[in-house]
């Protein structure tokens, strides 16, 4: 059994029946409010957790929104990257054919002016002004032709002989 010295130091010891009621009355009130406050100090715990963990789910929506619309921005990134090879392997081969049409073309125009010269002066013995008035008039018919759709292939010697007498 425990000496009363004991009891002494955990209960002040106080004068009859009152006041032995009235120091346990005191503990238990200070132990309810001791009990009360740690309560509290946990029910703010516990406040403050779901704060934070309402906050973390709003975070982790925000990022999951983030990664949505990067994931889409690298659909059209890629998408436009592709685009632009698929034009660039098109407008390189459209460049090269135009440049070989140019070239033709201009080796043709070469051809036809010699041509031309070489008939006008020596063949026909043309003067420049006739053989001037004579171009004109083959160029202003060739136009002509083509507005009616007529391809160039098709307009021959025999179409434009008319024009030369």
């Amino acid at each position: 059994m425990k000496g009363e010295d004991e009891v002494r130091t955990v209960w002040p010891r106080m004068d009859g029946q009152a006041a032995g009621q009235q120091g346990v009355w005191q503990n238990t009130i200070a132990a309810a409010d001791v009990a009360l406050e740690e309560a509290s100090r946990i029910q703010r715990g516990v406040q403050h957790n779901l704060k934070l963990q309402q906050e973390v789910r709003a975070l982790r929506e925000e990022l999951r929104k983030a990664h949505a619309e990067l994931d889409r921005y690298r659909g059209m990134h890629a998408r436009v990257v592709v685009g632009m090879r698929q034009l660039e392997d098109d407008n390189a081969g459209e460049m090269s054919r135009l440049r070989a049409e140019s070239e033709m073309l201009m080796v043709r125009h070469r051809v036809y002016k010699l041509l031309s010269e070489h008939y006008a002066l020596a063949a026909l013995r043309f003067d420049a002004a006739t053989f001037a008035e004579h171009r004109d008039r083959v160029l202003q018919h060739i136009l002509f032709q083509r507005r009616k759709g007529t391809p160039l292939s098709g307009i021959g010697a025999q179409d434009i002989a008319f024009l030369l007498l």
